[in-house]
Order: C-alpha cells, then sequence, then structure tokens
C-alpha cells in the first residue's frame, strides 16, 4: 500500500467568491488544470494552502465531493485534518473517506506550538487511527513552530501507530529532513518521507524523498515535475539551474515576514497568472504592495508571462 502513495502532490487552494464563499467553478478550474499536469500524482486537499481550518467541517467535505469529482481516477487524494477536539477529527476523516479521500494527513493544531506532551499528541492521533480504516500521513511542523516540530520520541511513538504510513516533513531545514529520514527509515524502511519545504525540494530529493506534497506546485506545477525529474534522472546541472529559479519565487512566499500569509501570496499569485478570478482569503489577511511587487518579480525570473 505504501508505495502506491509515492510521487508528487500539489497542495491546491479554495478559490472563493467576495462574500468568501466557495467558488466552485474556479475550484473545478484549479484543480484539473494542476491534476492534469503529467507527473503529477494527486492533491493535497484541505491543506494548509488549502483555507483548512478557516473551512467548516462541512465545506471540507464540500471541498473534497468537487475535488473528487473533478479529476481522474488515476489521480490520489490526501485530505488534511485540522481539529483541536481529536473526537471531531475522527469524525471528519472517517467523513473523508467516504467521500473520495485515499488517505488523511493529521496536522498540528496551532494552539500546540506554545507547549503539549508527546503523551496528549499521540493521544490525538491514536483515537484518530483507532476511528478509521484509511492511511495515515503525520505532519512534521517547521523547527521553528515550537511544539509542533515532533522530537524523535513522539515521532518513534506515532509511527507505530495502525494505518500510519508516512509523514508530509516540513522541518524547513535540510539537516533535520535527513535526521528524521534516516530515523524513520530506520524504524521502518517502507514508511514514506515526503519533502515538504517549497524552500528545500532540491537538497531533500538529491538526499532521498518518496514524494512531496508543496503549494508551489499548485502554480507552476510543471516546473515542480522537471525540477524533480532532473534529480531523480541525477541531471544535477539542470535541476539547479531550475531550482535557483523556483527559490526565488519560494522565498517571496514563504521566505518573508509573516510566513502566514503564505497561501495570500499563492492566491495573488494565481490571480495575477489569470487562473482564477479572486485572491479573497476567508481570513482577514491583505498583500500590502511590496508583497504584490516581489511576487511579480519572482514569477518574472521564472520566465513567466502575464
Amino acid at each position: 500500500m505504501n508505495r502506491s502513495f509515492k510521487g508528487i502532490y500539489a497542495a491546491n487552494i479554495v478559490p472563493l467568491k467576495t462574500d468568501k464563499s466557495i467558488d466552485t467553478k474556479n475550484l473545478v478550474r484549479h484543480i484539473k488544470e494542476i491534476s492534469n499536469t503529467k507527473g503529477i500524482r494527486g492533491l493535497l486537499v484541505n491543506g494548509h494552502a488549502g483555507e483548512n481550518f478557516t473551512l467548516s467541517a462541512h465545506e471540507q467535505i464540500q471541498v473534497l465531493k468537487i475535488v473528487k469529482d473533478s479529476v481522474e481516477n488515476s489521480s490520489l487524494i490526501i485530505s488534511g485534518v485540522n481539529f483541536e477536539d481529536p473526537q471531531e477529527a475522527a469524525r471528519v476523516a472517517k467523513e473523508m473517506f467516504e467521500n473520495g479521500a485515499n488517505a488523511i494527513l493529521v496536522f498540528p493544531p496551532f494552539s500546540w506550538s506554545q507547549g503539549i506532551s508527546s503523551e496528549m499528541i499521540y493521544e490525538h492521533h491514536r483515537i484518530i487511527s483507532d476511528y478509521i480504516q484509511g492511511p495515515i500521513f503525520l505532519y512534521q511542523s517547521s523547527i521553528n513552530s515550537g511544539y509542533l516540530s515532533y522530537k524523535k520520541e513522539t515521532l518513534n511513538k506515532l509511527v507505530n501507530l495502525k494505518n500510519v504510513i508516512g509523514i508530509k516533513e516540513g522541518s524547513w531545514d535540510f539537516s533535520s529532513y535527513v535526521e528524521n529520514y534516516e530515523f524513520l527509515k530506520g524504524i521502518n524502511e517502507q514508511f514514506l518521507v515526503m519533502a515538504s519545504g517549497d524552500e528545500h525540494i532540491y537538497p531533500c530529493f538529491k538526499y532521498g524523498s518518496d514524494g512531496t506534497q508543496v503549494s508551489l506546485a499548485a502554480i507552476v506545477p510543471e516546473k515542480i515535475v522537471e525540477l524533480i525529474e532532473n534529480i531523480e534522472s541525477k541531471n544535477f546541472i539542470k535541476a539547479r539551474e531550475l531550482d535557483k529559479k523556483l527559490l526565488t519565487l519560494a522565498y517571496s512566499i514563504y521566505g518573508k515576514h509573516p510566513p502566514n500569509f503564505a497561501t495570500a501570496r499563492i492566491k495573488y499569485c494565481l490571480r495575477i497568472l489569470k487562473k482564477i478570478p479572486l485572491d479573497t482569503m476567508r481570513s482577514s489577511i491583505i498583500l500590502d504592495n511590496d508583497d504584490k511587487k516581489q511576487l511579480k518579480v519572482s514569477l518574472k525570473s521564472i520566465g513567466i508571462k502575464f
């Protein structure tokens, strides 16, 4: 089962109308465009880029249904689950499987960042794992995100839970990625370690990765595929050249303060590329002119015209 999930997953966004309701028409268009790109294995739905916790549970299921109806049967769907209440997370996760998800990705609730024990983290995941039948991916957050970044003690417990088959490794630090990769593969060689940091795709895949779940693939899916294919074929010179260009965009989205503006930046890129009509956010986040100018420069540096 694990091996079938290897590959590149685009973390999609959710277009919204001016009243902040889901724009179904443009969501379908967005999903079809990225999922039909050759080399894209599937989609990460209801991730941070996909509005995630700002959508109600009902809306998350609605988005999942739209996505399921919009992709080819060969495309796999991983759906994010981000709830403070593990019972609610378990219920919604079960409903996600019933409505087309092939696997779920359990996000650590943001309240954990200020402090939580390994036992509490384990219990949250255990409740979800015991309630559902399908595959589960863990989420390893940035080393700068406090307790959202799991220690090896915690990872060791989580890896052994029922149905846990892999991790979206978002340490956002190459040395930490390597440590976790070796640690997790040492426990189970079949465990899937997927590079998550958009700014670290090149070094992570050059070292070793079973796939990736990134939002840059929602903007330029063909370039992410090209980058990874060149790395895997050991064409490192060409891969490095492309990576340098993509890093300009990645830093403009993720490297600027505050980092939680990333989804707004992704939506703005898609809007100026005329891939979605509006860059409306469910939250009150609005980009300033400096942010917008830098994003335009970054897109042009990749060779994209608009």
